[in-house]
């Protein structure tokens, strides 16, 4: 086999700062075009090259590269592994999972043999995929799209080979990259509050700057050498303000991969600060493993005035039920509350046999199933307020304070993109993520309180179509 002759030089300060350091978890942050997953790959043949060498001259070691989906693994992380580590490395099989086992021999006599394993986990137990792998390190790519289950579990599976016997693994860890992520995720979280012991966060600049004038190209960007004329310039016209923040100038924000369930949204218009007035008050609750509460109430003008929210992640029913009660009877102890829930919440738990319904009213909380649970009445019901003025503003009012609502209606709480060679198109259903749950919420308030009206088509026996007018309010009339 002729010699393999391998170049690489860091394309930035930041990059380099991130191949210097040993640290446990590395993970790099920055905007699209940076290197940041060139640089992850050529920090796995570094450490790869440099795990020492056993008796018989090997270097071994195993390593894992996950991204959240399948199509993304292999169109984009797959496909820039083989553009730097082709045939010439060592045989890459496309099975399940794709493999590529590194042979490769070195200047000095020893011989790198590396195992490269790429898997996808992008559903809520992908981190089971982790629990029997024995590997040196792990790269996870594009890190805020995966669970932090994921990243959890890894941190248990790494510097389990080579095994002790056979000398064990030189350096081990966990290598991640990623585009920002939203304030309230917890990947912000974990670099800006809590920035675990034996962690190293690198944040690269911008390939775009803020000014007086608006975006501008950044000179001291990254990688630019690398990337087309105009590479970042092009990029700007026609976004999203949002969308250049988190994608070009590499800075925290929210934008969104999907067709937005609320295009009518606009957070400009709907997002007013107000009082919160005395009496009558609503409630919508979405349940499941990551239940979320929406408070509201129509004003004397027929507005309706978003105030408040309880969203939480990996919450049984009991602990959920507690702190909503823990809001209704502090903050908002002055208001008479109604509240309507999921009408699937009525299915009988498998650890108590209890429904989220019962154990909520157990404590004293007024709530009962909303009158549908039909994706287009529940939609039209936030929509048609959304797209309606009383006396010259919104109909539905939001606070600034639901932060987690905002940023649903602004395209979180999406239709999924569907693949389809030559065509965009999406599922005809909500997609389940973090977001949906706050904004379901919100629609179990809005048809439960008597918001939602739909007009519904019924065959009449002359097969003449018959418009009916469904109202969908419940007994409470604000």
């Amino acid at each position: 086999m002729p010699a393999i002759e391998y170049r690489y030089r860091p394309a930035g300060p930041t990059l380099a700062r991130f191949h210097r350091r040993d640290s446990f978890v590395r993970i790099l942050l920055g905007p699209l075009g940076s290197a940041k997953s060139t640089a992850c790959c050529a920090e796995i043949w570094r450490r790869a090259s440099q795990q020492a060498a056993g008796g018989d001259g090997i270097r071994r070691s195993r390593w894992l590269v996950v991204r959240n989906t399948y199509p993304e693994l292999i169109t984009t992380t797959i496909a820039t592994w083989r553009e730097m580590f082709g045939d010439g490395f060592g045989s890459f099989t496309w099975g399940h999972p794709p493999r590529h086992r590194i042979d490769v021999a070195l200047d000095d006599g020893s011989r790198v043999r590396a195992e490269v394993i790429f898997m996808a986990m992008d559903s809520g137990d992908a981190a089971k995929k982790l629990l029997s792998l024995e590997i040196t390190g792990l790269w996870l790519n594009e890190l805020k799209e995966l669970p932090k289950a994921v990243l959890d579990m890894g941190t248990g599976r790494v510097g389990r080979y080579p095994a002790r016997r056979a000398g064990g693994p030189g350096w081990f860890g966990i290598i991640c990259d990623s585009n920002m992520p939203d304030e309230d995720h917890w990947l912000y979280r974990l670099a800006e509050e809590d920035r675990p012991a034996g962690w190293a966060f690198f944040r690269q600049p911008g390939g775009v700057t803020k000014n007086a004038d608006g975006w501008a190209v950044n000179p001291g960007a990254e990688n630019s050498r690398n990337l087309p004329p105009d590479y970042y310039r092009n990029q700007l016209a026609g976004k999203s303000e949002d969308w250049i923040k988190v994608y070009l100038a590499g800075e925290y924000g929210f934008a969104f991969d999907g067709r937005a369930v609320f295009p009518e949204f606009i957070d400009r218009l709907h997002v007013q600060a107000f009082e919160i007035a005395g009496g009558e008050a609503a409630m919508g609750v979405d349940f499941g493993l990551t239940p979320a509460a929406v408070f509201g109430q129509r004003d004397t003008r027929g507005r309706w005035l978003i105030f408040d929210e309880l969203v939480t992640e990996e919450m049984g029913a009991v602990r959920f039920a507690e702190l909503v009660g823990e809001r209704l009877r502090g903050p908002y102890g002055h208001l008479a509350f109604q509240a309507w829930g999921d009408p699937a919440g009525e299915q009988r738990s498998q650890v108590d046999e209890r429904t989220p319904f019962q154990v909520m009213q157990a404590r004293d909380i007024p709530i009962r199933p909303a009158p549908s649970n039909d994706a287009v009445i529940r939609r039209e019901a936030a929509a048609g307020l959304l797209t309606r003025l009383i006396d010259g503003l919104p109909a539905l009012w939001i606070h600034p304070r639901c932060k987690r609502l905002r940023k649903a209606l602004a395209g979180g709480y999406c239709y999924r993109r569907v693949m389809v060679a030559g065509d965009e198109r999406y599922r005809d259903v909500p997609d389940k993520n973090r977001h949906s749950h706050v904004a379901e919420a919100l629609e179990y308030l809005l048809v439960g309180a008597g918001a939602g009206r739909t007009v519904v088509r019924k065959p009449r026996r002359d097969g003449q179509d018959l418009a009916q007018t469904a109202d969908m309010s419940s007994a409470l009339d604000f």
